[in-house]
């Protein structure tokens, strides 16, 4: 085997020595056209044990000045490798050498948001992407592990870290981040599994309005409804999915007509409606019903602080070497995982804030003709109507229909609240029914 030099053939004295016995032991001779010296003599042996030694020192010291060249560089806020996806590399001698593709980087902060969002599987997320545009710089679609080491990758948030050197504290980059601490750290929490359950949404079939509202009347049972296959064609009904019931199988033409009539003659005394404000009254209901939101709200911001300063503090302990490197990823860990669950409990209180809103908005529109608000309403909006109408659901049987005969848990909210102590500010509402006021 002939090559140009010891250092083209191995850079490690063990490697080299390895390589060569298992050579000689083949029957195979080294030689080498800038050493001729080295052969299988006790001098030979000699020199390339030299010559291996002197290559192993000059690729050690290289190692060494490049791992402290990217210490500095990292010091300096500075990437000290090719721009990840989402990134270009840029010429700069004192500011940030990367900076947001235009292409590439808005499809990798829309991968961090659906992944945040917990709604879609990752392998869903790069899929969604993918078919958006984003691909690797040489232009090819981004492999499954290389997007697992992207959302891991804390570039992103603004930060730049040496992970061949755990002695390495993070720092703060000069770059422009593509998404924010938060969402960064929500998405780490996803993949490591420690999200915590998502509230479960019913799903709505704009087809069936009436499912899970409607309950058998005889088990109590919410019915269910779809299409059911006749020799020639579909048929659409509702039916009691409890075996060994099956009271209620009824089409759903039918049960909707008579829910149709069972809402239109639901009406508010018309004292209520005549003499007081509608819509305070409804804001006065729905602050009796949810009472303390707006304490806890507080709470919890109090509480999301707290949680956000220790974070940062945690961060300060690490660089300044207060801590080790395991001690600030277990406690960062912790606070994390309490932010995100702070956060969660603040998103449900806006949902329900916003819900109270619509329901104010809804008092508004005088509630004196329900049949025509559910006829003209989508899927949505009837579910809303459903749920302010009858907050515990409708028990029907075939022959005597619905046999909630009471006033609905709205209207009946509505009259037993006290009239003359509902002296709020009227709630500015949002638009519960796109159209329909105007229709």
């Amino acid at each position: 085997m002939v090559v140009q030099d010891l250092s083209r053939f191995a850079r490690n004295i063990k490697d080299q020595a390895d390589a060569i016995f298992d050579l000689v032991r083949c029957g195979v001779l080294l030689r080498s056209t800038y050493e001729p010296n080295v052969d299988e003599t006790a001098a030979g042996k000699l020199a390339a044990n030299l010559f291996g030694s002197f290559n192993q020192f000059f690729s050690d010291s290289l190692s060494e000045k490049q791992r402290d060249r990217k210490r500095l560089a990292v010091a300096a806020g500075r990437v000290p490798w090719h721009a990840p996806t989402g990134y270009v590399n840029v010429s700069s001698k004192t500011g940030a050498n990367i900076e947001p593709d235009p292409q590439r980087g808005p499809l990798m902060t829309r991968a961090f948001e659906l992944v945040g969002a917990g709604l879609h599987k990752k392998s869903e997320v790069l899929k969604i992407v993918t078919t958006e545009g984003l691909t690797t710089r040489s232009g090819k679609p981004v492999a499954t592990q290389s997007f697992d080491h992207m959302l891991r990758n804390p570039v992103y948030a603004g930060w730049v870290s040496l992970k061949s050197d755990p002695d390495t504290a993070p720092v703060r980059g000069l770059h422009t981040p593509l998404v924010t601490q938060e969402l960064f750290d929500r998405v780490q929490a996803v993949l490591d599994g420690r999200k915590p359950p998502a509230i479960a949404r019913r799903k709505i079939n704009p087809d069936f309005p009436l499912r899970r509202l409607v309950r058998c009347e005889a088990c109590g049972i919410p019915l269910t409804g779809a299409f059911c296959k006749g020799r020639s064609s579909k048929f659409p009904r509702y039916w009691c999915r409890q075996k060994g019931c099956r009271r209620v199988s009824t089409p759903k033409a039918a049960l909707e007509s008579a829910f149709l009539a069972f809402i239109g003659r639901l009406q508010p005394d018309r004292e209520i409606v005549s003499d007081y404000d509608f819509p305070k009254i409804a804001a006065r209901v729905w602050e009796a019903k949810q009472g303390g939101s707006e304490r806890e709200a507080r709470s919890l911001k109090s509480q999301l602080e707290a949680q956000k300063d220790r974070k940062n503090k945690l961060l300060t302990m690490r660089v300044d070497g207060e801590i080790s490197r395991e001690e600030h990823e277990e406690a960062r860990t912790g606070t994390q995982t309490a932010i995100y669950e702070i956060e969660e409990k603040l998103r449900a209180l806006e949902s329900n804030r916003a819900t109270a809103e619509s329901f104010v908005h809804f008092a508004e529109l005088k509630v004196t003709d329900m049949a025509k608000v559910w006829s003209i309403a989508n899927s949505e909006q009837r579910e809303r109507v459903q749920n302010l109408l009858f907050e515990g659901g409708l028990d029907y049987s075939p022959e005597k229909g619905f046999l909630n005969r009471s006033k609905s848990s709205l209207f009946h909210a509505l009259e037993t609240v006290n009239i003359q102590d509902a002296n709020l500010v009227e709630a500015a509402g949002v638009e519960l029914f796109a159209g329909i006021e105007n229709t």
